[in-house]
C-alpha cells in the first residue's frame, strides 16, 4: 500500500511539471553541458545546440550519418562517438575534426567517455579500449566483472569511472577501468549517466535518479533516454524524455 501511493505522489509531482522545449527527433542520443552554459544534443544526424537550456535548438552539426551517439568533454575538446563517427572540436563546436587514433580496431562506437586525458571507448564488436593520452593511442582491455554489451552508458567521476551495459545493471572502477565491481542501482535499464558537483545521476526507463550516502532518490518518473548535469550549479539538470520532450530541474 505505501508503495503504491509513493509511485501515485511520485506521478503526481512528474505530471505538475511541464516540459520546457522538443526535439525533433525521438532518436535522442547525448546531452552535454559545455562550462559557457550552452547545451549539446547528440542525435541520428549531428548535433544541436541550446543557449536557453533546452528551450530552443539549432544546427550544430547536421550531416546524414554523423550519429552522435555519445558526447564528452575533455578539457577544451569537445568529442563526438557513434557509429563510424571519432570526431573533436576545439573551437567550442564551430568545426569539428575526424580521428583515426592508434590502436581502435574498428569505429563503431556504442559507449564514449573522457576525462584529464583518459579515454574509454566501447567498440561494437572488439569491445572496450582505453587511452590514456587524450585519446591518440587506444589499447584494447577486458575488463574484470564488467559483463559484455553492445551498448553502455558512461561517465567519469574523478578517479572513479561508471560504466552501466545496457540492461545490466552499473558497474564502477576505481583502478582506471582494469576491473569493475557492481553497484546497487535502482533499475537494470540504464540509458544515461551524468556527473554533476561530485554527485552521480542516472536515466533509465523508470525515472530519474541521483546517488545519495542513503541510496538513491528518484527526481522524476518516467523514461529518461538522455541527460546532462550542469558543470558549475549543483542540481541543475536536463534530460530528454522517450518522446522527445525537453525537461529541466528544478
Amino acid at each position: 500500500m505505501w508503495k503504491a501511493l509513493v509511485l501515485l505522489l511520485l506521478g503526481l509531482q512528474a505530471l505538475a511539471q511541464t516540459p520546457v522545449g522538443q526535439v525533433a527527433t525521438r532518436d535522442a542520443h547525448a546531452l552535454l553541458w559545455l562550462p559557457d552554459g550552452r547545451l549539446l544534443f547528440g542525435h541520428h544526424d549531428g548535433i544541436q545546440v541550446s543557449k536557453d537550456a533546452g528551450r530552443t535548438w539549432e544546427d550544430l552539426v547536421r550531416k546524414a550519418g554523423f550519429d552522435a551517439m555519445a558526447l564528452a568533454l575533455d578539457g577544451p575538446r569537445i568529442l563526438a562517438a557513434g557509429h563510424w563517427v571519432l570526431s573533436e572540436s576545439q573551437d567550442g563546436g564551430r568545426t569539428w575534426r575526424n580521428l583515426r587514433p592508434k590502436g581502435l580496431s574498428a569505429m563503431d562506437l556504442h559507449g564514449y567517455a573522457a576525462s584529464a586525458g583518459r579515454h574509454l571507448a566501447l567498440e561494437a564488436t572488439h569491445g572496450y579500449f582505453l587511452s590514456q593520452d587524450g585519446g591518440k593511442t587506444f589499447s584494447a582491455i577486458s575488463p574484470k566483472g564488467l559483463p559484455k554489451a553492445g551498448l553502455a552508458a558512461m561517465a567519469f567521476q574523478g578517479e572513479t569511472l561508471y560504466v552501466a551495459p545496457l540492461g545490466q545493471g552499473l558497474y564502477q572502477s576505481q583502478d582506471g577501468g582494469q576491473t569493475f565491481t557492481p553497484v546497487p542501482a535502482p533499475e537494470k535499464e540504464v540509458y544515461a549517466l551524468a556527473v554533476g558537483a561530485d554527485t552521480l545521476y542516472l536515466g533509465g526507463k523508470t525515472g530519474l535518479w541521483r546517488r545519495t550516502p542513503v541510496g538513491w532518490k528518484r527526481l522524476w518518473l518516467g523514461t529518461v533516454l538522455a541527460l546532462a548535469a550542469h558543470p558549475v550549479e549543483a542540481g541543475r539538470l536536463v534530460f530528454i524524455d522517450g518522446q522527445g520532450r525537453v525537461w529541466r530541474l528544478p
